[in-house]
Formats: C-alpha cells, sequence, structure tokens
C-alpha cells in the first residue's frame, strides 16, 4: 500500500522519549530513511528485548522500506514478509496502539498487491476494518486515508470476473466507489501536501470521475515532488505518460 514521508521525524521522536535512549540513533537514521543502517542494530536490540513492540514496529517500518527500496529480484518480496512479520508480533504485544494497526493495514496491504485477485478481495474487508479504525484513533494522519481511498478506487474498478469472485466470497460483497476514493485521497493531501503518490491516484480517480482538468493541474504538480523509492517513480512516469499526451 502508499507510503509518506513527512511525519516520519515526528513519530520517531515521539518514540524514542517513550522507548529509551538506546533507540535514538536508530531513530535518527531512520528519520533519515537510512534503512540499511538500522536494521543490523534492531535486530540485535529484537534479540535483548523480544518482546518490544516499539523495537518490532521498527523492523517492521525498516523492513518495509527495503522493499520499496529493493533492486534484486526476491528482495522486495522476502523484506515485505518480513514488515509482516514484525508487525504482526508487535500486534500481538500491543494490539490497540494506533502506530503498530497503521503499520500493521501498510504491512498487509503489500504482501498481497501482487497477489491472486481472490486472495485481495479476501483481504479487502480486513484491511477496510483496521484503516478505518485507524483513521478514528489518528484523524490527522495521511497514511490510512490514502489506503481507503485505493481501496475503493480499486474495489470500483474491478473487472466482471473479480466481482463474479467477490460475490462467491461474501454474501455482501465489499463495493467501492470512486466518490469516496476521492474523498480519502483529498484528506489525505490535506494532511500531506508533498506526497507524489496521492496526486497520482487522486488525478486517477478525477479522470474516472470525468474531471479531466482537474486531474491535469494535480499531475502537474505530481510531477515535480521527490520520488525516492520505485512506488513513487511508478507514479511520477504515469503523470508523465498521461500529460504529454495531451
Amino acid at each position: 500500500m502508499i507510503i509518506f514521508y513527512k511525519n516520519l521525524f515526528k513519530f520517531f521522536v515521539l518514540f524514542s522519549l517513550i522507548a529509551g535512549q538506546e533507540l535514538k540513533d536508530i531513530d535518527t537514521k531512520l528519520s533519515n530513511l537510512e534503512f540499511e543502517q538500522v536494521q543490523l542494530p534492531l535486530e540485535q536490540l529484537n534479540s535483548k528485548y523480544p518482546e518490544n513492540s516499539d523495537i518490532l514496529l521498527r523492523l517492521s517500518i525498516t523492513h518495509h522500506y527495503l522493499s520499496e527500496s529493493a533492486i534484486e529480484e526476491g528482495e522486495d518480496k522476502k523484506n515485505a514478509l518480513k514488515a509482516f512479520k514484525y508487525i504482526e508480533q508487535a500486534n500481538d504485544i500491543d494490539p490497540d496502539n494506533p502506530n503498530i494497526l497503521k503499520w500493521y493495514v501498510i504491512a498487509l496491504g503489500k504482501t498481497v498487491e501482487e497477489d491472486t485477485i481472490r486472495n485481495q478481495i479476501e483481504q479487502s474487508k480486513n484491511i477496510q476494518t483496521i484503516a478505518l479504525k485507524v483513521i478514528e484513533l489518528l484523524p490527522n494522519d495521511e497514511f490510512c486515508y490514502s489506503i481507503m481511498g485505493q481501496w475503493h478506487y480499486k474495489l470500483a474498478d474491478l473487472g466482471r470476473a473479480s466481482r463474479r469472485i467477490a460475490s462467491i466470497l461474501f454474501s455482501e460483497p465489499p463495493k467501492g466507489s470512486f466518490e469516496e476514493a476521492q474523498y480519502f485521497f483529498e484528506k489525505s493531501l490535506q494532511y500531506n501536501p508533498d506526497y507524489i503518490g496521492t496526486y497520482y491516484w487522486l488525478g486517477k480517480t478525477y479522470l474516472k470521475l470525468d474531471k479531466k482538468q482537474k486531474a491535469v493541474e494535480l499531475f502537474q504538480v505530481g510531477v515535480t515532488l521527490d520520488r525516492p523509492f520505485k512506488r513513487e517513480e511508478k507514479a511520477y512516469q504515469g503523470m508523465k505518460s498521461y500529460l504529454e499526451k495531451l
């Protein structure tokens, strides 16, 4: 699913005050997106404190970003699975922690995004439930607004065969709408106007709603924003390709 950087530093400072002195150097590196440098120190801390949910949370975040930046074939999936493993452990220890729930739904979404349509649909209600809970607990956090925007967009965009699968799996299949996707993406953009992925997905949603000019205006801003990982590069290329066709 969609990742943002604006609030990382604030998040890590908050938790370093709770978790203690040993995490401060790690948190500084995480805030600087130096994920390879923190993997071993976090694993060592995890061996020392295996029931510490703050350490497990950081391990999940680290492996998520290692997955996002992976170049070698298979490394992205391997790290995504590790991210989910660590966040599952953290959730077992502290199931009511909203930041753990947030990264749980991010990790879950990433593990199924390249999976079969059937498995994606099977997990869709779980993703919806957790993401909406996080929005209730962290109403000013942009992450899960974007997740719910993508949730609505992808379900609204399902083809006939996929809709048949959904009707088989659920007595009341999950339903998405482009109007709801627009609402959630606009909320996400409100809380973080600097993330390229939101411009990409909201622009695509505007196109589905026949709001071409609004989509163009978003894409024109979006292509100027940072694109540090593969996901952001894909968003950039999608917007750039559309603009070049005008």
